[in-house]
């Protein structure tokens, strides 16, 4: 492993200034449970790891009746032992974080380093991208929001500036009534990286029908079902989810196996859905 210089600035506004000091040969420490692989395996070279976790901000977990902030230092098994989110109506977040990782890399992973490090099979993008979760941004030139569905813009890529970083996620409290789930197909039992993840919406207070499906093309995949809210078609909404993936051909599954798993898991997540 290269030599590295290690610092934790005490605030987003000192973790900001850094970064743009660094020119863009720094990378940021949340969990590090992607990050340290990379910087072994040489496929990333920093100068300079600034370490999230010294800015108090952001680890703040806020739970109530506009929606919830996560914070990007906030780990995964955070979200499972909050009641107001794990017994809420965020069901689909919830179940994709428990099928992250294992118990431990969960107490060391976060939801903010899970999104941007913006690999197609992450699983909690599909859910946060279903409930309109937006990423609070900071940078040199102040903050800004982008939906989760536009921040990521390739494998491994974003839509973040130069000295930018996503300070939190926000997502906003589903209307009464609403009820979301998901649903991963993965090689074997434990954990696994997704071959295929599905998120569904059903918000019956204002119509809306949404899905999600990740690990099947570069960028996560929205599905505008509002539609047949009224009267669902499942296997239209399987014809739609199958246009839209581009799912590849590699070790881990094949281009028809990925195709036929979406088709199960809207199927199935369909069957779950209340009907009123």
């Amino acid at each position: 492993m290269q030599s590295f210089s290690y610092e934790k600035p005490g605030s987003t506004a000192a973790i900001v200034a850094r970064l743009a000091e660094a020119g863009g040969t720094a990378r940021l420490l949340a969990g590090g449970t992607d990050l340290i692989g990379q910087i072994r395996s040489r496929l990333v070279k920093p100068s300079l790891v600034l370490d999230l976790k010294g800015a108090r901000e952001l680890a703040l977990l806020g739970a109530d009746a506009s929606g919830l902030s996560i914070g990007a230092a906030v780990i995964l098994n955070r979200l499972l032992e909050e009641r107001a989110v794990s017994e809420g109506p965020y069901r689909a977040l919830t179940q994709a974080v428990s099928e992250l990782a294992s118990y431990n890399i969960r107490n060391r992973a976060t939801l903010v380093g899970n999104v941007t490090n913006a690999s197609p099979c992450a699983d909690s993008v599909p859910p946060l991208v279903v409930l309109d979760a937006r990423a609070e941004i900071a940078g040199p030139s102040g903050t800004r929001e982008l939906p989760v569905l536009e921040l990521i813009s390739g494998v491994r890529e974003t839509r973040l500036g130069p000295g930018e970083l996503v300070t939190r996620i926000r997502v906003p409290a589903p209307a009464p009534g609403t009820w979301s789930g998901f649903l991963k197909r993965k090689r074997v039992r434990g954990h696994d990286l997704a071959l295929a993840n599905v998120a569904l919406l059903r918000d019956p207070e204002r119509g809306r029908l949404r899905m999600s499906v990740g690990s099947c093309n570069p960028v996560p995949v929205l599905l505008d079902l509002d539609a047949m809210f009224a009267r669902p078609e499942v296997e239209r909404a399987v014809a739609l989810a199958l246009e839209r993936v581009r799912p590849i051909d590699d070790v881990r599954a094949s281009i028809e196996y990925r195709r036929e798993m979406v088709a199960v898991m809207v199927r199935r997540l369909f069957a779950e859905a209340p009907r009123s």
